[in-house]
């Protein structure tokens, strides 16, 4: 049986990603930060386990993930995110960077190793991708006035070159497999608070690529996916180059912050 851990998974995309692959047969683990609604989505769904983090706090991802690894997951679906409009400075950095890119990257470098044959690694980026900028000298926006859609943005282009560069690293027949993919415009919390717009896809649709790289898509590493279909990034998306500084840049920020 394939047990899958998603992060984010206590409302919106993630817990309907939850509830669709439990359907399927499959184990899963969900996340979130209120311990209530984590043990409320727990047993809705049946989950095997249910984990407690702040993904603001890289201290709190590195026990995150030594608690998932205990549970042997064979998919690590990264799902969580934020879109903080206003600037937000979390224990570990600036809200939209450490939530949505450093938690995520920590978690997936400290979970491939524990992977057996077979195992995936899916990151829930956005087409927002396609119209960022990456400012390897100022991700956080220390120097330069904070814009919400920009730091969004970014993060979510950091999410996709994250994951071609660590699938090209594991090289095209590796044990495990990492992949990306945009959800759809869903009528989450994320994007009605956040982008202050309604969404045009219901949750399934929303959950159904991250299902589909979950149980479908043998052997595939290193794309980027829309409604379940292989699809060209854009922008900076392609910038590989981009992708191999910021890999090397990433996992040299996570091991100094984990470190203070």
């Amino acid at each position: 049986m394939t047990t899958v851990f998603i992060t984010g998974s206590t409302d919106g995309i993630g817990r309907r990603t939850a509830e669709l692959l439990r359907a399927r047969g499959c184990d899963v683990i969900v996340h979130g930060r209120d311990p209530a609604k984590v043990d409320a989505v727990r047993s809705d769904v049946g989950a095997v386990a249910g984990l407690v983090a702040d993904l603001g706090d890289l201290h709190q991802v590195e026990q995150l993930a030594d608690q998932a690894a205990e549970l042997q997951p064979d998919v690590l679906i990264n799902n969580a995110g934020v879109y903080a409009r206003e600037r937000i400075d979390m224990p570990s950095g600036e809200a939209n960077w450490v939530v949505n890119h450093l938690a995520a990257s920590l978690l997936t470098d400290a979970l491939i190793p524990e992977m057996k044959p077979g195992g995936r690694v899916v990151y829930v980026s956005s087409i927002a991708h396609g119209r960022a900028q990456l400012d390897l000298d100022d991700p956080e926006f220390e120097r330069r006035p904070y814009d919400h859609y920009a730091a969004y943005a970014q993060s979510k282009l950091a999410n996709l070159l994250m994951a071609r560069e660590t699938a090209r690293r594991l090289g095209p027949v590796a044990d495990v497999t990492v992949n990306a993919l945009h959800p759809g415009v869903v009528g989450t919390k994320l994007l009605t608070e956040g982008f202050q717009v309604p969404g045009r896809d219901d949750l399934d649709a929303g959950s159904a690529t991250s299902v589909y790289l979950t149980l479908d898509a043998d052997g595939t590493t290193g794309q980027y996916f829309v409604r379940s279909k292989p699809a060209s990034p854009q922008g900076l998306g392609r910038d590989d180059a981009l992708a191999a500084a910021l890999y090397d840049q990433t996992l040299a920020a996570i091991e100094e912050r984990t470190a203070q």
